[in-house]
C-alpha cells in the first residue's frame, strides 16, 4: 500500500495514502470484551468501537477529518463508552487554533493516538484544548522502559485531561498508530492492544505501574502533613462513633499513629513536646469507610482522604490494580488503606472479568489465588452455578474470608444467605416497605446477620431526571475535573421526572429505614458514584431515610468495621485504635450535611489538612 510522507513542523508522520483498516482489541478487569475497528486515510479517521459489558452491547461511532498536517476539521462521536455513560457530541467546524484538537473522552482510542500525534507535530506545546468541551490536556512522551517485558520499542507517552488521571499510550515508530493503550472507563481500568502486542495484555499494567507510582510518589511529596506520629486535637466536639453522646471541649492524644487517650479537655494532659492543634468549634469524629468502591487510579488516593474516607472496600476491581493500589497507599502514595473482595463470575460472553468458575473445583482454586493475595471476601456475581456458589462459600469460611456481592441469576436472596453469603452488594430486598413480604424478607436478614451496602447515592445519581443537575443534591461535584464531571454529567435517567425520580428514591430510602429498624446492619458504600465525594451524600441519604445523624455516621464508620472483623483496629475513637480521624467544620450531629466539611484527616499516623490532598487529586 503507498504510504504519503508528511512534514509537519520538522516532524515525520506516516498516513495511508489509501484507506487502511485496523483494530485494537479492548479490555475490562482484565477480560477481553471486544474490539475497535478504524480506517485510516491521508484526511480521515472514522472508527467502531463496541465491546460487551456483563452481556450489555456498548458500541460508540466516531468520524474526526483533518487537514494534511492533522488540524481537526470536523468531529461526530455518538453512542457509549460505557454503560451508564454516553457520548453525543457534534463539531461541524473546528477551530482550527495550533493548540487545539477534536475529542471526547477516551474513545475511540485510534483518536487519542491522533491527538498525540498533533501534539508532536506541532511542536509538543505544554498544554493542549479539546474541543468542544475545552477541557486542558498535558502530554508528556516517556524514556522509560518497562522492566521484565521484551523491549517492543514503542513509544511511550501519558496523556492528562482526556479522562479523569492519567492514561499511558504508546505508539509502533513504524506508522505511528497505538499500540498499547492504559485507560480507564466509567473510572474502571481500560486496555487496549493492537493485536501485535496483545501476548502483552496479561502483563502490561503490572510492569508498568512502579513507574506510574513512582512519579506520582514523587509528586505527592510536596504535600507535607501538619503532624506526624505523635499530636493532640484539642477543645473540640469529639463524636467517637460508638452511640454515646457527643464530648463538648474535648481531647484526643495520638502517640505512635495510636490514639492514646480520648476524653474531656480538662481530662487528658498532653504531654510536653506533643504538638496540639486548636479544633475548637469543630468535630471530630473516626475517619470513615466506603464500603462499595470501584478503584481504577491512583489519583483516587487523595480524594478519598481529602473527602475524609480513611479506609474503603474495593468490590471487584482488576487484580493488578486493586493490589498494587493496596500496597501502594500508604506505604509511598497517599491514599486509604485499601481492603479488598475478590470478584468472580461464572464463564462466558457476558461475564465480568476475568475470574470466572465454572464448577465447585474452580471456585475452590479462585478463592486460593484471592486468599492467598490477601483478599478479606469474595465477591460473588451473576453467571455463577449453584454448586459453584455453594463450594465459594465453604471454602471462603474454611480460609477465615467472608462472602458479599450479587446475588447470582437462577438464585433468589434467600438460596444466597442459606448457602452462607454474609453480606449482600445493593439494595436487593424487594416488597413494598411494610408488606408482609418485605418483613419476612428483613426478618430473615436479621436473623442470618446479614450486611447490606445499599449504594442509594449511586442509584439517585444514575436514576435522576435529566432536568436535576447532580450540583443540587452533591455540591461539591463543582469542584471535581471537568472531564469526569462531563461524564458523570451524562448519566441518568432519561426520561424519567424528577417526580418519578424521588418517588423511586423514597421507596429505596423506607427500605433502608425498615432494614436498620429491625438491626440488619447498613453500611455506606458509593460504588461509581462521584469518587470521593458521594460517600458524603450516601450518609446524609441515611438521614433522609429516618436514620438519626449518628446512626449515619456509625453506618460508614463503627458498623463497617465490625462488619469486617477490625472492630478492635478502627471504626471509633477509643485508646489503642488506628489513629483514622477526621476533623469537620460544623456539628453533623445537628446538621449532617456537615460531614462533607472536612478540614483535617489522620491516616498512618500523619494529620493533613484536606485542601492540598484536593488539589492533588486534580480536584478544585
Amino acid at each position: 500500500m503507498p504510504i504519503v510522507l508528511l512534514l509537519a513542523f520538522g516532524i515525520c508522520h506516516l498516513v495511508a495514502a489509501q484507506p487502511a483498516t485496523h483494530s485494537l482489541s479492548l479490555y475490562l478487569l482484565g477480560h477481553r470484551i471486544g474490539a475497535e475497528q478504524y480506517t485510516l486515510t491521508a484526511d480521515s479517521l472514522t472508527a467502531h468501537f463496541e465491546y460487551l459489558d456483563r452481556a450489555t452491547k456498548i458500541a460508540l461511532d466516531t468520524s474526526l477529518t483533518f487537514k494534511p498536517d492533522l488540524t481537526p476539521l470536523s468531529f461526530e462521536s455518538h453512542g457509549r463508552s460505557y454503560r451508564v455513560f454516553p457520548v453525543d457530541v457534534s463539531v461541524a467546524k473546528a477551530s482550527g487554533a495550533r493548540t487545539s484538537f477534536t475529542l471526547d473522552g477516551m474513545a475511540p482510542i485510534s483518536a487519542q493516538g491522533l491527538l498525540v500525534r498533533y501534539w508532536l507535530s506541532h511542536g509538543r506545546p505544554e498544554t493542549m484544548t479539546l474541543e468542544p468541551s475545552g477541557d486542558v490536556v498535558r502530554i508528556v512522551e516517556r524514556s522509560d522502559a518497562a522492566p521484565g517485558v521484551p523491549p517492543p520499542g514503542l513509544r511511550h507517552f501519558t496523556i492528562d485531561g482526556v479522562v479523569w488521571g492519567r492514561e499511558d499510550l504508546w505508539l509502533d515508530p513504524s506508522d505511528m498508530r497505538v499500540a498499547i493503550a492504559l485507560t480507564t472507563a466509567g473510572v474502571m481500568g481500560f486496555e487496549a492492544y493492537d493485536p501485535k502486542y496483545e501476548a502483552l495484555a496479561g502483563s502490561w499494567r503490572r510492569v508498568n505501574q512502579p513507574a506510574q507510582f513512582a512519579e506520582l510518589q514523587r509528586e505527592q511529596r510536596a504535600v507535607q502533613p501538619k503532624a506526624a506520629d505523635d499530636f493532640a486535637l484539642v477543645g473540640g466536639r469529639i463524636v467517637d462513633a460508638t452511640g454515646g453522646p457527643a464530648i463538648e471541649r474535648g481531647t484526643v492524644l495520638v502517640r505512635r499513629g495510636r490514639i492514646e487517650r480520648v476524653g474531656a479537655q480538662d481530662a487528658v494532659v498532653v504531654p510536653r513536646g506533643v504538638p496540639s492543634i486548636d479544633v475548637t468549634g469543630k468535630t471530630v469524629l473516626p475517619g470513615l469507610w466506603d464500603m462499595h468502591a470501584h478503584v481504577g487510579q491512583p489519583e483516587w488516593g487523595p480524594v478519598y482522604l481529602a473527602s475524609g474516607v480513611t479506609t474503603a472496600r474495593d468490590m471487584g476491581g482488576e487484580f493488578d490494580i486493586v493490589t498494587a493500589l493496596r500496597d501502594g497507599w500508604g506505604h509511598g502514595l497517599m491514599g486509604p488503606r485499601l481492603l479488598l473482595a475478590g470478584l468472580v463470575d461464572g464463564p462466558g460472553p457476558g461475564s465480568f472479568g476475568h475470574v470466572t468458575a465454572a464448577n465447585a473445583d474452580e471456585g475452590r482454586a479462585v478463592v486460593r489465588k484471592y486468599k492467598d493475595a490477601g483478599f478479606q471476601q469474595m465477591k460473588l456475581y451473576s453467571l455463577l452455578d449453584r454448586p459453584t456458589v455453594t463450594a465459594i462459600v465453604e471454602a471462603a469460611h474454611a480460609r477465615g474470608m467472608t462472602v458479599t456481592g450479587h446475588i447470582p441469576n437462577g438464585m433468589t436472596l434467600r438460596d444466597a444467605i442459606e448457602i452462607g453469603m454474609d453480606n449482600v452488594a445493593h439494595l436487593a430486598v424487594r416488597g413494598v416497605a411494610g408488606s408482609d413480604e418485605q418483613k419476612e424478607t428483613i426478618a430473615f436478614l436479621k436473623a442470618h446477620g446479614t450486611v447490606i451496602d445499599p449504594t442509594v447515592s449511586w442509584n439517585e445519581l444514575l436514576g435522576r431526571s435529566a432536568r436535576t443537575s447532580i450540583g443540587s443534591f452533591i455540591p461539591r461535584v463543582e469542584r471535581v475535573p471537568s472531564s469526569l464531571r462531563r461524564m458523570l454529567d451524562a448519566a441518568n435517567g432519561g426520561a424519567v421526572t424528577p417526580e418519578q425520580a424521588r418517588e423511586r428514591l423514597t421507596r429505596s430510602l423506607q427500605t433502608i429505614k425498615a432494614l436498620h429498624d429491625a438491626g440488619v446492619p447498613i453500611v455506606a458504600g458509593t460504588d461509581k458514584g462521584v469518587p470521593g465525594v458521594s460517600l458524603a451524600r450516601e450518609i446524609e441519604l441515611y438521614v433522609e431515610a429516618g436514620l438519626s445523624p449518628m446512626d449515619a455516621i456509625r453506618a460508614a464508620t463503627a458498623v463497617p468495621a465490625k462488619a469486617m472483623g477490625l472492630a478492635a483496629d478502627s471504626g471509633t475513637l477509643a485508646p489503642g485504635l488506628r489513629a483514622d480521624l477526621i476533623v469537620v467544620e460544623g456539628n453533623p450531629l445537628r446538621r449532617i450535611a456537615d460531614i462533607e466539611n472536612v478540614m483535617m484527616v489522620s491516616t498512618g499516623g500523619r494529620l493533613y489538612d484536606t485542601a492540598p490532598l484536593w488539589a492533588a487529586g486534580g480536584y478544585r
